[in-house]
């Protein structure tokens, strides 16, 4: 949630928090497969926690946690306020897209894994490649960001804004 730092809104504690969330639920989120242990990660000393399963899942709850409460601020601080003066350029509105994109799959993951809710085996399928290639999007379009020097914001309102009591004409 951070761009160039003359352009962005976004304080350097709120952008740091939001790469350690995302680094910490795209590390999770990849031992969620079973590669900790076929690639034998979970043998590098310090790294075995990378296998217990339960662990990295919890850890991946906890994180996706953290994230939409981060995003609630930033998302309520930009209808609020930031929107006035900061637009959203092509990337950061593909940023946000993709973001929505991963809570909604992410939301049918954990649905799928509430006990009594049963879905057949093609949903599922579907709703966990859609999850892990949007994460993967989401990480193009972050390299993407930095490669071309880009920004998550315009510089200019999305908008203009009628002043609250002021006549429209």
């Amino acid at each position: 949630m951070s761009a160039s730092r003359s352009s962005s809104p976004v304080s350097r504690r709120v952008a740091w928090a939001y790469v350690a969330l995302v680094s910490l639920l795209a590390l999770t989120g990849t031992m969620q497969m079973p590669i900790a242990s076929r690639y034998r990660i979970a043998t590098v000393p310090g790294l075995g926690w990378l296998a217990d399963f339960w662990l990295t899942h919890k850890l991946h709850y906890v994180g996706a946690v953290g994230l939409l409460a981060l995003a609630g601020y930033v998302v309520t601080r930009w209808m609020l306020e930031w929107r006035r003066e900061h637009g959203l350029s092509a990337l950061g509105w593909t940023r946000a897209l993709l973001l929505l994109l991963l809570v909604g799959t992410g939301a049918v993951r954990v649905l799928k894994n509430l006990p009594g809710i049963a879905f057949t085996p093609a949903p599922v399928m579907l709703v966990d490649w859609a999850h892990l290639g949007l994460a993967f999007l989401l990480g193009l379009c972050a390299l993407g960001r930095l490669a071309f020097k880009g920004s998550y914001w315009s510089g200019r309102p999305a908008k203009p804004q009628p002043r609250r009591g002021s006549p429209v004409s």
